[in-house]
């Protein structure tokens, strides 16, 4: 009897846990550091522009590099940076 009641504070407790855990699938800033202020356009083989959510408040601009497919992070107030929000923006209007 006991441990029936065990089990069920515990399923009880998890279900609450779960409900709190954020739906985002992105969770938090994917950027650590405020990322490199250039990469030259030539090694870009593609750009990924995040916007502000709950979960992270600042726009993250990720960069995967060709050849190795490496992804860093573009410092989002840097010139380059802001050139390629401004790109995508344009595009997506």
């Amino acid at each position: 009897m006991k441990s029936l009641i065990r089990l069920s504070l515990l399923l009880l407790l998890a279900a609450v846990l779960v409900q709190g855990m954020p739906t985002s699938s992105r969770g938090r800033c994917l950027c650590v550091t405020a990322g490199a202020p250039a990469i030259h356009p030539k090694h870009i083989a593609k750009v990924e522009i995040y916007g502000q959510s709950s979960s992270c408040q600042q726009v993250e601009v990720i960069i995967t590099l060709k050849g190795r497919g490496q992804r860093k992070c573009l410092n989002s107030t840097s010139k380059l940076a802001s050139r390629m929000i401004q790109k995508f923006l344009k595009r997506n209007n």
